[in-house]
């Protein structure tokens, strides 16, 4: 995947502006749906936004973490939604991408696109160790952006 160069920080300020007419434009709608319009996501993903924190060696343009203020609050001009979406669905990339190489390569390895949303535990969620893995019990908080991701990052407390 390395080979591609990545766009410039100036770039995808750019094209952060340049989405804010249509943000505002759908604002309205990302209220009433509690969530941001499809056409709003497809045009992150278009426009490299998601692959802002992922690893050179995936896609991604390894640019630092700074780059989520920056992107958001360009887009927040439009809808603060919007942004928060774009943030947390951006940084789970940063999050992954400090995981062992191999849990990279499951989750971008098949798709270099993948997304995933976070989630914290609530009152009660725990998890422990078993033979061969985890066993979780409880609940875990709501996570924004899960509409369009393909994992799962939720948070785990283990006693």
């Amino acid at each position: 995947m390395t080979g591609v160069k990545p766009p410039t920080r100036e770039e995808i300020l750019e094209r952060a502006r340049a989405m804010v007419p249509a943000l505002r434009r759908r604002a309205l709608e990302a209220d009433r749906n509690r969530g941001i319009p499809v056409d709003t996501h497809q045009a992150f993903a278009a426009a490299g936004f998601y692959k802002l924190f992922q690893p050179a060696r995936h896609g991604g343009y390894e640019m630092p973490l700074g780059m989520m203020v920056e992107v958001a609050g360009e887009l927040g001009r439009g809808c603060g939604s919007s942004a928060w979406i774009f943030s947390n669905l951006a940084v789970q990339s940063w999050i992954i991408g400090m995981h062992h190489p191999a849990a990279q390569d499951d989750v971008w390895g098949p798709n270099p696109a993948a997304l995933a949303a976070s989630s914290f535990p609530l009152k009660g969620g725990i998890g422990r160790r078993v033979d061969g893995g985890l066993v979780l019990n409880g609940g875990w908080s709501f996570a924004s952006g899960i509409d369009f991701a393909d994992w799962g990052n939720i948070q785990v407390f283990l006693p």
